[in-house]
């Protein structure tokens, strides 16, 4: 009867046991859904055990990859709530994370198998507490194995009256739904973490990415293609996407990709796609192919980088060099004329030489703020007072300047600038510059004529000069320049007179020529 009752009693405490661990069990797999890290649910953990076998506090720890340490141990709340009693206050508080395989726990991962000491300090591998460890009255060790394989242990300690048997094997039955629940976690955690890099990285990677199969039927594309075009990856499927290529440009990209497919070979290709807005933006379009062991096409991968910007750039560049080549042309030419004016105006040849480098230095002078402004457009203002600068006059009380702001398209600034210089060379040499109480005035304003072009009307006054007898007897560079060249190159309507008093200059340049800007 004994008998019969002592079994009894040792199956109700089995069941009993069996239902705890069970609790215990789902407990774990229920926390686990709520932690937030591996070292958060290995708390959870522990305090479950704790709870299971009527531990104090408890640890787990796991192999080093050289499986001769123990790293990244986790520690229970109840365990720092003991340990901080025991340290001072301020004292560092830290878990070592790298420990010898001693001491009790080092001989449950050399047996690879539980240990009970309720006498810890009587074990023949007993070392002692480390400092601020609280006195070890009992110790239960647990193995902690995945796919049969040891990686770690779960150390318990101080139950009230030691630990038992059945104490054991709870611990036993729990350890492996621990490594299970701390297994799930790092892997949801580490396919978290590789979604967000790949989250991170589709938005810092400036291209729309796509996957196809050997005949290029879509069969997975980014959010960006949706973003961009409005077209969904329904949408977007069996070739639908070229929907969004600009009419243009279809036939070509999708006999450009169906090449591709059927001689598998890489491809590259700019094209216009449509944004959902209806405008077309360029873009650059890449696929490779993903082959198997036989080298055989089985996927393909490609993406669309836009380059419209860049698309827009070498067009503005292309513009750019081909005006370039035509001002060098227009300037070579003016330099020859220039030259061959100077030289059949005739002189010494030191005079000719002078005449000649002061009329570069004037067009010099005119590149040279052409090239500082990115529209090419040159302050008329500042252009008049480079060249009286040049041949050493400021105005001032004998030299006035008025006028509004007025932008000179390249070849119009080419073209007063040298007039401008002329006159300057003029005045310094026969007029207003050379005579003591002279007056030199130089004004300006802008018109439109019958046709609605804009003109800028320029006028030179020089008064005070004593009168010459008569006018010139030769027609010289810049009389020829003003009156004959820049009515016939430029369209200007001009008047130079030699008047009593000095020369007067009159200018009427447009700014337009066939309804565009010089």
């Amino acid at each position: 009867m004994k008998a019969e009752i002592h079994d009894e009693t040792d199956l109700l405490e089995t069941l009993a046991r069996k239902n705890a661990v069970l609790q215990a069990i789902n407990r774990i797999f229920h926390e686990a859904l709520g932690a937030t890290s591996d070292e958060a649910l290995g708390r959870l953990c522990l305090a479950v055990a704790e709870d299971l076998t009527g531990a104090s506090f408890s640890f787990m720890a796991e192999l080093t990859p050289a499986r001769d340490r123990l790293h990244d141990l986790a520690i229970s709340d109840r365990a720092w709530t003991v340990f901080r009693r025991a340290w001072p206050e301020g004292a560092e508080q830290h878990v070592p994370t790298h420990l010898d395989l001693h001491g009790l726990y080092g001989r449950v991962i050399l047996d690879d198998a539980s240990l009970i000491a309720n006498d810890p300090a009587a074990h023949p591998d007993a070392i002692g507490t480390p400092h601020g460890h609280p006195p070890l009255r009992s110790f239960l060790g647990v193995p902690l194995r995945r796919r049969g394989r040891l990686i770690g242990v779960m150390g318990l300690g101080n139950r009230v009256g030691g630990f038992r048997e059945i104490d054991r094997e709870a611990a036993e039955e729990l350890a492996p739904a621990i490594v299970q629940a701390l297994g799930g976690k790092r892997a949801e955690l580490a396919l978290r973490e590789s979604e967000d890099m790949r989250r991170v990285s589709m938005e810092l990677v400036p291209a729309m990415l796509w996957r196809t199969d050997q005949s290029g039927n879509n069969k997975m594309s980014e959010s960006q293609w949706a973003d961009l075009t409005g077209q969904d990856e329904r949408e977007a499927a069996d070739w639908g996407w070229l929907e969004a290529v600009h009419p243009e440009d279809r036939v070509a990209t999708e006999a450009t990709f169906r090449r591709s497919f059927a001689r598998d070979e890489p491809l590259e290709h700019q094209v216009r796609l449509r944004d959902r807005h209806g405008a077309y933006r360029w873009f650059l379009m890449r696929q490779v192919p993903r082959r198997d062991e036989a080298s055989s096409a089985t996927h393909w991968f490609g993406a669309a980088t836009d380059v419209h910007d860049m698309h827009l750039l070498e067009e503005r560049q292309r513009r750019l060099v081909a005006e370039l080549q035509h001002r060098v042309r227009n300037i070579l030419t003016v330099v020859r004329s220039v030259f061959s004016r100077t030289v059949e105006a005739g002189g010494a040849l030191e005079d000719v030489a002078d005449h000649f480098r002061g009329r570069l230095d004037a067009l010099a002078r005119t590149q040279a703020i052409v090239t500082q402004t990115a529209s090419g457009n040159v302050d008329l203002q500042n252009l008049i007072r480079d060249e009286l600068l040049s041949v050493g006059v400021a105005d001032g009380e004998a030299v006035t300047i008025a006028g509004p702001d007025v932008p000179l398209p390249p070849r119009a600034a080419e073209a007063i600038g040298l007039a401008i210089h002329e006159l300057a060379i003029n005045s310094v040499k026969y007029g207003a510059l050379k005579c003591p109480g002279a007056l030199l005035h130089i004004a300006w304003s802008t018109d439109g004529d019958r046709d609605g072009k804009r003109r800028v009307r320029l006028t030179w006054t020089e008064k005070g000069v004593p009168a010459l007898a008569i006018s010139p007897c030769r027609q010289g560079f810049g009389t020829e320049l003003i009156c004959e060249a820049l009515p016939y190159q430029y369209g200007a309507e001009t008047r130079l007179t030699f008047v009593g008093g000095g020369v007067r200059c009159e200018i009427a340049l447009p700014l337009q020529e066939e309804g565009r800007p010089f």
